[in-house]
């Protein structure tokens, strides 16, 4: 049996208020400090967090009103539009971005020189971050705006159903789910794993010694993005996929619905994900938390030696 509507409100009230505080936190300290503004490997992390607080404040607290009234927010073709195309770009763009951030670390790492000049940190770096929010921005508008459909609106669907003139199709409903999730899901993993792999083998070659401390780091970046990736979106997209290629939706209908409805939590999870590669961030906001706890440094006491009156005196 599907999850219930009240109970999937709970589920999503519940992890989006720390998602959005930690989001705010993460950018102010990211944008507030030149060095981590400039960065070049933090500029997929600010893109990340940006599209997925619009996700948080547009999508989600729709759906929220959704399952917590059992119909949609405002009954137009102009808001139901609206709704599905920001669901739709943040949900992609998130993963397209992702895939770009696990192959831009291996060129941060092996071939820095590929960032060397303005017009090579043009090619390499700014034009394929635009293009990640370009792309799936210019799909979506096509298909829900310009692209006619004459399915009717729904009141007590998710998204007015309107999200039927994607999958209506089943050519456009194969190539949204392979090209816009399943591949970067799996690229991600592929991606992220090989990075770790060959870092290790660079450390061999050069005959060093593997100190497993300095890759704690970079480990703990690694496996939450390819866990939340492989758990969340993996199964559903492939699902997807298998009912665009002529699957009976009536196959693991409950399952798919329920596994629909987790994949979000992938941007609920990222701003933590992200916070894991900031060390600094995470020892200011414990001290802030447990200020109580924060012991004075008392200084070195300077002890005055009263001299010996001179009896001669």
């Amino acid at each position: 049996m599907a999850i219930p509507s009240y109970t999937r409100f709970w589920l999503q009230l519940v992890p989006l208020i720390p998602s959005l505080i930690v989001t705010f936190i993460i950018l102010y300290y990211f944008l507030k400090k030149r060095a981590l503004r400039t960065a070049l490997h933090n500029h997929v992390n600010i893109l990340l967090l940006s599209v997925g607080l619009i996700e948080e404040l547009t999508g989600v607290v729709w759906e929220m009103y959704f399952y917590r009234n059992g119909v949609t927010p405002v009954l137009t073709t102009v808001f139901c539009c609206s709704w599905t195309f920001m669901a739709s770009i943040t949900i992609v763009s998130n993963y397209i971005l992702m895939t770009w951030a696990s192959i831009e670390r291996h060129i941060l790492i092996f071939h820095s020189d590929w960032f060397a000049t303005r017009i090579k940190r043009l090619l390499f770096h700014y034009i394929p971050l635009m293009m990640c929010i370009l792309y799936p921005v210019t799909f979506y508008f096509v298909m829900l705006f310009i692209v006619p459909c004459d399915i009717p609106l729904k009141l007590t669907a998710e998204e007015c159903g309107r999200y039927s003139c994607i999958t209506r199709n089943p050519r456009i409903s194969l190539y949204d789910s392979i090209a816009h999730c399943i591949l970067p899901a799996f690229a991600i993993v592929i991606f992220s794993a090989a990075l770790f792999v060959r870092v290790l083998c660079q450390k061999y070659r050069a005959h060093q010694r593997i100190n497993w401390r300095n890759y704690k780091k970079m480990a703990y970046q690694l496996f939450p993005i390819s866990f939340l990736y492989t758990v969340l979106v993996l199964p559903p997209m492939i699902m997807y996929a298998a009912y665009s290629g002529g699957l009976p939706r009536t196959v693991a209908r409950d399952y798919y619905s329920d596994a629909i409805f987790f994949v979000q939590w992938v941007i609920f999870f990222t701003p933590f994900a992200c916070a894991i590669s900031l060390p600094e961030l995470s020892t200011k906001c414990r001290n802030a938390i447990l200020f109580w706890q924060r012991r004075h440094t008392v200084g070195p006491v300077q002890l005055l030696t009263a001299s010996r009156p001179d009896a001669r005196r």
